[in-house]
């Protein structure tokens, strides 16, 4: 079956809030073998919408939609969908004991004049698990809908609740295949496959379509085969094991690297702590987004001023005047001090530049210094980055993490 998506939204377009309903859906969708083949986003307008669902079913016969469905004035996708699929909007008994039922889930009761007891006719209400707006679903035969709220926590809940009892009638048998993802980092993608191993795109296109995509200092090398095939699988592995980018590949799988450090970490008993400067508690808070993060991460002292640097990382006053906040001398104080005062296995510190002020000729915008102690003792390292103020906090964060799986999966060869 041929699947597509509309998103309805004019916050989305105008830039207010990304889009996450798409990513979360094509997911969704490949572990059932199955796969996205248009997306459309349009404003909340219904000559937009009109026009964008005559494009999906030109190409699709099943089309998630989500946006729209609320109780406010822009909220048009119920009045629309009629419009398009020649129905009239009449009051559904079936779809107020829904509304109902999704506000009596958060003990709230159901307001007057909400709207949601609505719907077009041959159209069934869906409960939402996780909201108040009830889903929608259509079908006559050839042409499917499955609408939700466009809240992504909603949307998410309610095609995970309801997806497989809706559309099990006409869903055929899918071909099933297999998606291989080769997570790299510390190398561009152009040097990948121009510099490193030129031969490699060819090599793996052999067994399936090839993608290549670039992460904040990393790069997503993915194989799609069309087939379960173990045998086509083992040589697919063995050609990257034999690629000299081997060696800048930190995980086989779609895990983020928050979770492979929590995992990691997990697995040897390994306690985590930050000392945070220029990033603000941004390794801390992308760690405790992971859930079990609380079985390795203890946590982190945001010591952006250089007074918390001294009173509690015990940074020596000789060592911020004479080298200065961002310098090797400091981020292995601050390590040192981190690991003392949580108590963990690993500290990991971080202080630099992320402009636009600050910057010096000997200290650019966008140096940053990394330290990390352990039992061993106290290493530091100096990068340099470029990018604005948040480019640059995301990036200083992702080398402390990488830098720190490392040296987590590193251990073991110690």
């Amino acid at each position: 079956m041929r699947i597509g998506m509309l998103i309805i939204g004019s916050e989305i377009l105008q830039g207010k809030i990304v889009d996450a309903n798409t990513v979360w859906l094509a997911k969704f969708l490949s572990k059932k073998s199955l796969e996205l083949q248009l997306t459309l986003t349009v404003p909340d307008q219904e000559s937009a919408i009109l026009e964008a669902l005559k494009t999906l079913y030109t190409h699709c016969e099943l089309v998630f939609c989500s946006g729209g469905l609320g109780p406010t004035k822009d909220d048009i996708t119920k009045e629309t969908l009629a419009k398009f699929f020649n129905k009239s909007v009449h009051f559904s008994e079936q779809a107020h004991q829904n509304a109902q039922a999704n506000y009596q889930q958060f003990n709230r009761t159901l307001p007057e004049n909400h709207g949601y007891s609505f719907l077009p006719k041959d159209f069934i209400a869906l409960s939402n698990p996780a909201g108040f707006a009830p889903g929608l679903w259509f079908s006559n035969g050839q042409q499917h809908l499955l609408a939700g709220a466009g809240v992504p926590k909603e949307f998410s809940a309610l095609i995970d609740f309801h997806f497989k009892n809706l559309t099990k009638p006409y869903l055929t048998e899918q071909k099933p295949f297999t998606l291989l993802n080769f997570r790299t980092w510390g190398v561009p993608e152009e040097r990948i496959f121009k510099e490193i191993d030129p031969s490699l795109w060819i090599k793996l296109e052999a067994f399936g379509s090839v993608s290549s995509l670039p992460h904040t200092l990393g790069v997503d090398i993915g194989v799609k085969v069309d087939d379960v095939d173990d045998s086509k699988i083992q040589m697919i592995k063995e050609i990257i094991d034999q690629s000299p980018i081997k060696k800048h590949v930190w995980h086989v799988g779609f895990e983020s690297l928050e979770e492979k450090i929590i995992l990691e970490a997990g697995k040897r008993n390994l306690t985590i702590g930050f000392a945070e400067s220029c990033t603000g508690g941004l390794c801390a808070n992308r760690l405790t987004n992971i859930s079990g993060a609380s079985k390795v991460f203890w946590g982190s002292i945001v010591c952006y001023d250089n007074s918390i640097k001294m009173n509690l990382l015990h940074v020596k006053p000789e060592t911020l005047q004479n080298f200065g906040a961002v310098s090797e001398q400091t981020a292995r104080e601050m390590a040192q001090g981190a690991r003392e005062a949580l108590k963990t296995d690993y500290a990991i510190s971080l202080t630099g530049i992320a402009g636009p002020q600050g910057g010096t000729s000997e200290k650019p915008v966008g140096t940053v210094w990394m330290g990390i102690a352990d039992g061993s003792g106290v290493q530091a390292e100096k990068f340099q980055f470029n990018g604005d103020r948040e480019i640059l906090k995301m990036r200083f964060s992702q080398i402390a993490l990488f830098k720190l799986l490392e040296k987590i999966t590193y251990r073991d060869q110690e």
